[in-house]
Order: C-alpha cells, then sequence, then structure tokens
C-alpha cells in the first residue's frame, strides 16, 4: 500500500489441521485453491508446491450494493418532489377554489325565517389595545418601561390625565355615525368588549375612570339603528390570558409571567361575576342587548415564556367559572343569551350537552375565533390554502362544532395573513411568525398623540447610531413608518384586491355555516384593510351593502390537480425532507468509500493450496496516517499443524 499505516484484519484460509477445521471460514475447508489476499504484494514465506503466484487487480468497493441502493432511492425520490412540486404548482395557480361556483352578485333570502349575525367588533374603545390605536402609546415609548396595556397607562398618567385622554379618545373613537355608517353597509350586529372596570369603581385599575357612560350610548345608538348588540366581557380581575386585550399585559419584556388561574380565585371570580350581574341588570329592558360573553379568550394552550403556571387553564374549572357566571346574569336578565368562549380549544366542547347542564335550554352560542394572521409564515403560505380553510375548512370545523356541542359564531376573524400590525403582539414586540422585513411599512398616524422623540428630526437629521427604547420594537421606526402586513397578496395568480376579494367572501360564506360572525375590528388606527372593516368595505373587498348578499361558494368538493391540496404540501414536503437524508447517507457511503478504496488500492491477488504450512491470513488495510499506529505488513502466517489454528 505504498507505506501507508496499516491495522490487521484476520481471515481463515480453510486449511484443516489436527483434525480440527477452521472455525472461522469453515465452507473453504476444501480441496482445491483458495483465495488470498496480500495489500502490498509481499510474502514472508515460500509459496508451496501448487500455489500460483498472485497478480495486481482492483478491489471491489466494499460498499457498492448499498451505494447502489441509496443512489436509486435519491432518484426515486427526486421523481417524486419533482411530480409532487409540479402538482402542487398547478394546484397553487390553476386550482377549482379561485373559480366560485355562483356570483356574488345573486340576491335571495340570507337564512329562512331567520336574521344570520353579520357583525363588527368595536374593539379598542373601552378596553384599549394598543395596537388598534397606537398613538395614544407614543408618550411614553421613548422611556425604558413604556405603557404596555390600559392598566399601565392610566397607572403612567395618573387618574385626572386618564380621563382627560381617554375622554378625548372614547368621544372620536365611535360615534353614531359609526353605527349609521354600519348599517348602511349591512352589518346587523356589533360585540362591545369591556372591562371589569367598567364602573370605574376597581381601585387597582384606572380608577374613578368610568367608560359604563359609553356603554349606555352604544346600546341606545344600536336600538335607534336597529342594530343588535353583543355584550363581551373582555377583560378581568387577573387577566385570563395575560394579552394585553384582557386590559393587564404579562407578556415580556414588560410584563410578569401569567397564572392562568388566578383570575379564577373566589376573590377575583367574584368581582367578575358580579360586574356581569350588574351590566344584565342595566340592560334588562333593552331590545338590542341579545347576548352576553361570559368572558373572552381565557387561555387554552401553553405559550413558553407567558404563563408561570396553569398554561392552559382546566376545562373543567372553566365550565364551573361559565356556569356561576351564567347562573349570574339569568338570574337579572334571562331574555339574554349566553356565550361561551372556546378557549381555544374548537372541537372539544361537547361536554356541553351533558344532559342537566343548562347550555341547551338557554340558547347557549359557542364563540369561536379564527385568524389567519398567526399561521407561521402566514404571508408565504399560498392563496389556495388561505381560500380552502376559510372557504371549506372552516365551513365543516364551525358544522361539526354545533352538531357535537353547540351553535357556532364566529366571534372575531380578520383577514390578515401575518402578525406583521404594529403592536399587533403587544407593544415593544415584533412579529413572531412573519419575519418583520417582509412586513408592509405605512406612515404612522398621529391621531391622539405625536410620535416618539427617537422618531423627530434635530437639525435635519436623527443620530442613527443611538440606540432605540426597549418600547420601539414593533412600532414606529426612526422614520415614523409603521408596520403592517405586507403590501401585496400571497403567492398564486390572483392580484392583491382580487385575492382579499375572494378571500372576504369566502370566509364569510364558511363562517355562516352556523349563526354568524362578528368581525374583528370595525377600523384601526393603522390603516389596514384587513384588520378595518370600514376600510375593507371602502377598498371594494365588499358588495356595496350586505343586504341580500350571498357570498360565492367555493369549489369544496373538488380536489386541486387529481389530490386534495394538503396532501399535495406534505407530500411535497415529505419527498423533499426524504431526498435531503438520501443524499446525506450517499455523501456519507461516498466519503466512506472513498477513504477505504484509498486503503485498499494495488493490493496483489494470490492463491493457495490448503496446507500444514499455511493455516491462517494476516490481511492488513490502511489506517488514518494522521494515527499514532505502527505500520503492520500484510503476510501468509506459518503455522505448524500440531499448534493448531491460533485466531492472529
Amino acid at each position: 500500500t505504498g507505506g501507508g499505516r496499516q491495522r490487521p484484519l484476520i481471515a481463515g484460509v480453510g486449511a484443516r489441521m489436527s483434525g480440527r477445521p477452521n472455525p472461522m471460514h469453515a465452507a473453504h475447508a476444501m480441496p482445491g485453491l483458495v483465495p488470498v489476499e496480500s495489500y502490498d504484494g509481499l510474502l514472508d514465506v515460500a509459496l508451496d508446491d501448487g500455489d500460483v503466484p498472485g497478480k495486481s487487480v482492483p478491489r471491489p468497493p466494499a460498499r457498492s450494493r448499498a451505494m447502489l441502493a441509496a443512489c436509486t432511492l435519491v432518484v426515486a425520490l427526486f421523481v417524486l418532489l419533482v411530480a409532487f412540486g409540479a402538482l402542487l404548482g398547478k394546484a397553487t395557480h390553476s386550482s377549482p377554489i379561485f373559480t366560485p361556483r355562483i356570483s356574488a352578485n345573486n340576491s335571495g333570502p340570507l337564512v329562512p325565517g331567520a336574521q344570520m349575525m353579520r357583525g363588527v367588533n368595536l374593539g379598542g374603545w373601552l378596553v384599549l389595545e394598543p395596537w388598534i390605536a397606537p398613538s395614544l402609546f407614543y408618550q411614553f415609548l421613548d422611556s425604558d418601561t413604556p405603557a404596555v396595556d390600559e392598566k399601565t397607562l392610566c397607572a403612567m398618567l395618573g387618574p385626572e390625565e386618564s380621563r382627560r385622554q381617554l375622554t378625548a379618545f372614547r368621544d372620536a373613537w365611535v360615534t353614531e355615525e359609526t353605527f349609521v355608517k354600519l348599517q348602511r353597509i349591512g352589518i346587523n350586529t356589533v360585540r362591545l368588549p369591556y372591562g371589569y372596570w367598567v364602573f370605574g369603581d376597581q381601585p387597582s385599575f384606572c380608577p374613578n375612570v368610568t367608560s359604563i357612560g359609553y356603554m349606555d350610548q352604544a346600546v341606545e345608538w344600536a336600538e335607534k339603528h336597529g342594530l343588535r348588540v353583543v355584550l363581551d366581557l373582555h377583560g378581568v380581575p387577573g387577566s385570563q390570558n395575560g394579552f394585553d386585550n384582557s386590559g393587564d399585559s404579562h407578556k415580556a419584556p414588560f410584563g410578569a409571567p401569567l397564572d392562568a388561574h388566578e383570575w379564577m380565585m373566589p376573590e377575583n371570580a367574584e368581582i367578575a361575576i358580579d360586574v356581569l350581574r350588574r351590566v344584565a341588570r342595566r340592560y334588562k329592558h333593552s331590545s338590542a342587548v341579545v347576548q352576553m360573553g361570559l368572558v373572552n379568550e381565557p387561555i387554552g394552550f401553553a405559550l413558553s415564556g407567558h404563563c408561570k403556571a396553569n398554561c392552559p387553564i382546566d376545562q373543567e374549572l372553566l365550565l364551573a367559572y361559565y356556569q356561576r357566571a351564567w347562573e349570574a346574569i339569568r338570574s337579572e336578565n334571562p331574555r339574554v343569551t349566553p356565550v361561551v368562549d372556546v378557549s381555544f380549544r374548537n372541537r372539544n366542547w361537547a361536554v356541553l350537552r351533558t344532559p342537566g347542564m343548562p347550555w341547551l335550554e338557554s340558547g347557549a352560542i359557542l364563540d369561536s375565533h379564527r385568524y389567519h394572521g398567526w399561521w407561521p409564515r402566514g404571508s408565504a403560505i399560498p392563496q389556495v390554502a388561505h381560500l380552502r380553510q376559510a372557504g371549506c375548512g372552516a365551513y365543516d370545523d364551525i358544522k361539526a362544532m354545533a352538531e357535537e356541542a353547540l351553535p357556532t359564531v364566529i366571534g372575531e376573524w380578520s383577514l390578515a395573513v401575518s402578525d406583521c400590525m404594529t403592536f399587533l403582539n403587544g407593544v415593544g414586540l415584533t412579529a413572531s411568525m412573519t419575519s418583520p422585513s417582509q412586513c408592509g411599512r405605512v406612515k404612522c398616524p398621529e391621531t391622539f398623540g405625536k410620535l416618539p422623540a427617537y422618531t423627530r428630526r434635530d437639525n435635519g437629521s436623527k443620530n442613527e447610531n443611538s440606540p432605540l427604547p426597549p418600547g420601539a420594537a414593533g412600532g414606529p421606526d426612526r422614520d415614523g413608518m409603521c408596520p403592517v402586513d405586507p403590501l401585496r397578496a400571497p403567492p398564486g395568480p390572483l392580484s392583491y384586491d382580487a385575492f382579499y376579494t375572494q378571500f372576504a367572501a369566502y370566509a364569510i360564506r364558511g363562517y355562516e355555516a352556523s349563526h354568524g360572525w362578528t368581525f374583528w375590528n370595525f377600523k384601526s388606527e393603522v390603516a389596514d384593510p384587513r384588520w378595518g372593516f370600514l376600510d375593507m368595505h371602502d377598498a371594494g373587498w365588499l358588495p356595496e351593502t350586505l343586504d341580500g348578499w350571498i357570498p360565492p361558494l367555493p369549489a369544496c368538493d373538488v380536489p386541486d390537480a387529481a389530490l386534495p391540496f394538503a396532501a399535495l404540501l406534505w407530500l411535497t414536503v415529505a419527498s423533499g425532507v426524504g431526498l435531503a437524508l438520501a443524499l446525506c447517507l450517499v455523501l456519507a457511503l461516498v466519503c466512506g468509500m472513498g477513504s477505504l478504496c484509498a486503503r485498499r488500492r494495488g493490493f496483489v491477488q494470490m492463491k493457495t493450496a490448503p496446507s500444514e504450512n499455511h493455516a491462517a491470513v494476516e490481511l492488513s488495510e490502511s489506517v488514518d496516517p494522521n494515527r499514532n499506529v505502527p505500520p503492520v505488513r500484510s503476510r501468509i502466517v506459518d503455522m505448524p499443524a500440531d499448534d493448531g489454528f491460533k485466531p492472529i
């Protein structure tokens, strides 16, 4: 082997010695010549009579069969990947889902004998959310500890300034004209979120800042303009989810981790239930208030770094709270319908049909929230997937929920396909499901407050090297631009406007599988039609009026490219992963065989007849030259017959 370092390898020569067969190679214990290999071509003993001198021959690869199998697998998986990828590409751009079965211009009764709920949320009004009205929160963005929710905003402003600023905001955010416009375009319901501090009598939360007068005004306007009202308890003491939509954010980096059962401790639960009782009593004679939500989005999943205990909320404890809350409401106002939030567990409420429970006889409604914005890399997912899920998947799911548990309403949904929206995940938090670099940018609004100091120009320029304050992440950048959903449609054949027009229509069709929907939200200060119903209507993504409008029906029963889109997607991914693994296997074999072949070049093959002198053969292989192993020459070993066979 040209002086390479070697390690011994033993092989038997099929000789019979002292009446004992070679135990290692009994198959060779027969008369005739036996192949023997010597790597360096040098023999330490003379050949016996009958032995045949050797000649140089190439050694066959040790792993040729494995390599052949691996290469075959690579080719097969590559063909599958190309085939499934081509079918997926065809489905992505020419799916039957892009062709509605009926025209959106058809008119007719919505639901014979009933009125389907078609509504919007008046979010961010009585429960502040930084993403809905970010300019209220600009004033503290320059500090190391910004305001992140309504509770901290009130604490930082103080009672007097809190009342002044929140009064100015609430006077402007929702007006009677809002109700007029909503009614004119076919909205028949408003869902009104409020917090346990609505009466202004909670010493630990915006003390002496009341919003009950605004709720009274909303109910009055709804009665005047023929709209129904769903009153939804959005925030409870201790927070039911730790999100800023509860008024009390527990999200890092500014909030303390959540104990998801704290709000159900007796003292906190009693405060929440008493507020429900008082609100039910207040509107027991209102013709507009038809439903009351018992609590909004109690956390039903574990979120890393967000919870310190009890995530997800125990469903039995949650159900016990629901029963107590409904009993309190029914004691004051048996006319309204209870709304039970599914706690992000859509298909896990068959227990509500258990005999003896009050939900069926009370006409209770399940409330499910549907968002595409928190799909991983949602803006990169093809149009066909969003359309099929909205028009087909959600439709089937909602019908199943209604059959298994209770009639279902989609209390919140939007057209966003990413979580890019300004402060959507919280103050100081960027998009988590989409790369922030993929988000769109628009000029930040200043409706209720001036942009923070770090965005302002001094002497015509800004200090680009100074670090941004911690609350700036996910909010205004140095140029005063705010993030929004990507300003383009997801991948597919439809243009921006065409895609969102069809997305809206299919979502409405899918969400009307049971009792209807309320869009989140009626508007947002950072104007984005994917989060604002009025902006969506103004963008032309909806008909002039929803009255009498039947949304287009997607071709749910026709598969994409002869296979369901989901199956095509998973088959493409699986074949791609398999191909990557197979290529790794081939690479490993190539590297292994390359070193083995390098060790085994130039050997000499000879044949030797079994005899008493040739009892065993010691072969050798080269080893890594860098290893400290002394060279060992290959040799045929002389062993007297009376010594028997001894492996070397």
